[in-house]
């Protein structure tokens, strides 16, 4: 005579949002691929708007999530050799240009570092990540500011509402909303292409992809 088994019924709502970050792994490369990752690395273009200007950036990027990032850019029409860096680790920051090298003040680099931490949220694995809905996701790391991630139908992150510190003495928080559009992938690992960033209710940059790898642990 066959067993039969017994299972405990899930609490409701759980396996729905069970389902959700499991989703949403899948749709990034995979919890397993995605944990390993050390560092990823972009080359793009960014508009950003500046005293109500919009300026056209060629960038590049490395980030390891959560621990240190560097950001490139310059005027295309002026060439690489132009290029502002920012630097930024876990204690501090600091901009090279012109061959002069400044430290950040401690609530720019604190800004800087929370705003790339956006892109390690992003990668979800090296955050807790927790399920609000099928479609919301709440994702948290020590020293961080908790993001919220909405998901489209098919897993991927559609948008992301992030409050960060302000880069000024005043304390007040800065309103992020990213949205992200379109795919790039190096080594299993899938990244949005397009970045768009509303500040404050108010465009702010666009960053669009065209060259990405990713760096990963030996499985």
């Amino acid at each position: 005579m066959a067993a039969t088994i017994a299972c405990a019924a899930w609490p409701a709502g759980a396996q729905t949002r069970f389902d959700a970050v499991a989703r949403a792994m899948a749709a990034a490369g995979g919890e397993a691929t995605l944990r390993r990752v050390r560092a990823i690395s972009w080359i793009g273009t960014m508009r950003m708007m500046l005293g109500g200007v919009a300026v056209d950036l060629a960038v590049e990027a490395r980030i390891e999530p959560f621990a240190r990032a560097r950001f490139e850019s310059w005027l295309p029409s002026d060439g690489r050799g132009t290029r502002r860096t920012v630097m930024i680790e876990r204690d501090g920051g600091f901009v090279v240009y012109a061959g002069a090298q400044t430290a950040l003040a401690p609530a720019q680099a604190r800004f800087q570092r929370q705003q790339a931490g956006a892109y390690g949220y992003l990668l979800l694995a090296p955050a807790y990540v927790s399920a609000a809905s099928r479609t919301r996701l709440n994702a948290s790391r020590d020293g961080y500011p908790p993001i919220a991630l909405t998901l489209a139908r098919d897993g991927r992150i559609a948008a992301a509402d992030y409050r960060i510190a302000s880069p000024d003495r005043d304390g007040a928080a800065v309103r992020q909303r990213l949205g992200c559009s379109g795919t790039v992938a190096s080594g299993g690992v899938r990244f949005p292409r397009n970045i768009t960033v509303i500040q404050n209710g108010r465009p702010f940059s666009r960053l669009t992809i065209t060259d990405f790898s990713a760096e990963l642990d030996p499985a």
